[in-house]
């Protein structure tokens, strides 16, 4: 088996054209356009709202001013707002500036005449604007301290360009760096992605070419592809093991109709040639009716086996008092222990209730019970226990008689195997793989040990817990 996930050559994992047509790229190619239209949309919500405070910033402090100079006015009138706005910029002989430098104030008289100020002249705006000076832009509001006295007082704007320069440059480093590394990890992930593509390729590809071993390799990550690979190869093992019961039947029936068809032929043959009166024919035509009967019998309960298999007997489960299935069994196979000469008892702790067909149930304890009695020696004990632990309940057939060997527990659940001891006997081997096959349709676990002396067959189900 492949002990890395890329099947194919790294060179072929590789190609571009491959990577771009690749799902896990063209999903980062998306991902990474739509960071960048949303990282647009945080870069205008950013500078709008740093810019907002920057600029309520200014305004605060051109109003502070203003209240300032309007106190003066209020105070001794338009002489001593023009001295307020010389105290402000430093103007006034005994005062010294208290505004920084890129601060403006400017204040005028009824015929436009500037009273005090370090700006040139304004028009008479009202209201907050922008006007530039030199290379500055100044951001300040226009106000009248009184009829024909216009007051503008103003702030550079230089520090909120300077800010949104910064953020400009720091998006244009980031927006570029984080596409790259979207792209760099899309690429990354195609390349990953379809290494384990390649792998469950492989796999499907060897499996057609009929290496049925073949399995998808696990990585060990425990993650979304190790439980896919883990699926698959469980499927796979499951499509494997019907394949090679397929074959073993396959080889179990033609072996087991050779047989009985070249006696049937070769009785057939011998009545021809050696018969001569009609009870001969007779006879062998009778003998020829009970080995047709037997290859019918055979047939039909492969054909059941087949049916349980399939599952279509699913539809038909509802819930079933496994205690009642054991007693009507008990009651059934009472006198044919007796006339056996066996001793069969009941012992069940209390009524449980399961999920399933009560027919096949029945099929599968009477076949566990015809087994026990008949390849057992006279006097063999036979139980049937039915006990509960949690949500698990079992129903075991237990006898002393002469057992099992452990090597053929697994082995006497295959269709027509028999062990040494019951060869002579009548019967195609096929009682126990239709136990199995029952059980594995109830989901029940279906265990086989000795008990000392003799064989112990334990089916444990799901209770079905009633609502």
């Amino acid at each position: 088996m492949p002990s890395r996930p890329c099947a194919l050559s790294d060179i072929d994992c590789l190609r571009p054209t491959r990577l771009l047509k690749s799902d896990v790229f063209r999903f980062a190619a998306l991902f990474a356009f739509l960071f960048l239209v949303f990282t647009g949309i945080l870069l205008v919500t950013v500078l709008w709202i740093v810019q907002g405070t920057q600029r309520a910033a200014l305004m605060s402090a051109n109003d502070a001013d203003i209240a300032t100079v309007a106190n003066g006015f209020l105070d001794e009138g338009v002489p001593e707002a023009v001295e307020v706005v010389k105290q402000r910029l430093g103007t006034a002989s005994s005062f010294s500036r208290s505004l920084r430098p890129d601060s403006y104030m400017a204040i005028e008289d009824e015929q436009g005449r500037q009273l005090a100020g370090n700006l040139p002249q304004l028009p008479r705006t009202l209201g907050v604007f922008t006007t530039r000076v030199a290379a500055s832009v100044i951001l300040g509001r226009g106000v009248e301290v009184t009829t024909g006295v216009y007051l503008f007082v103003g702030r550079d704007t230089a520090q909120l360009i300077d800010t949104r320069e910064r953020i400009l440059r720091a998006f244009f480093w980031v927006v570029p760096g984080a596409i790259g590394i979207a792209v760099i990890g899309g690429l990354l992930l195609g390349v990953r992605f379809m290494r384990r593509i390649d792998a469950v390729a492989a796999t499907c590809k060897g499996i057609i070419a009929g290496r049925l071993d073949e399995r998808i390799p696990l990585m060990g990550r425990e993650d979304e592809w190790d439980r896919l690979a883990g699926a698959i190869n469980e499927m796979l093992n499951r499509i494997s093991a019907l394949l090679e019961n397929l074959r073993q039947v396959s080889s179990d029936v033609a072996h087991d109709l050779r047989t009985p068809l070249t006696r049937m032929r070769n009785r057939l043959e011998e009545a021809r040639s050696k018969s001569t009166r009609i009870s001969e024919y007779s006879a062998a035509v009778d003998t020829a009716i009970d080995d047709t009967d037997q290859l019918l019998a055979m047939f039909s309960a492969l054909l059941r086996i087949s049916q349980v298999e399939a599952g279509t007997r699913l539809s038909t489960f509802s819930r079933v008092p496994l205690r009642g299935v054991l007693e009507n069994i008990f009651q059934m196979y009472l006198p044919v222990a007796e006339d056996y000469r066996h001793s069969l008892t009941l012992n069940c702790q209390k009524d449980i209730g399961i999920r399933g067909d009560a027919e096949l149930l029945t099929q599968m304890f009477s076949n566990l019970i015809e087994n026990a009695i008949r390849h057992t020696r006279e006097g063999t004990q036979i139980q049937i226990l039915l006990k509960s632990d949690g949500n698990l309940a079992t129903a075991s057939i237990i006898d002393n008689g002469p057992g099992i060997d452990p090597s053929e527990h697994e082995k006497v659940l295959r269709r027509f195997y028999r062990v040494s001891g019951s060869r002579s006997a009548a019967g195609h081997g096929l009682g126990l793989a239709l136990v199995a096959a029952i059980a594995q349709l109830h989901q029940a676990k279906l265990t086989l040990s000795n008990a000392d002396p003799g064989l112990r067959v334990d089916i444990t189900f799901p209770i079905e817990r009633l609502e």
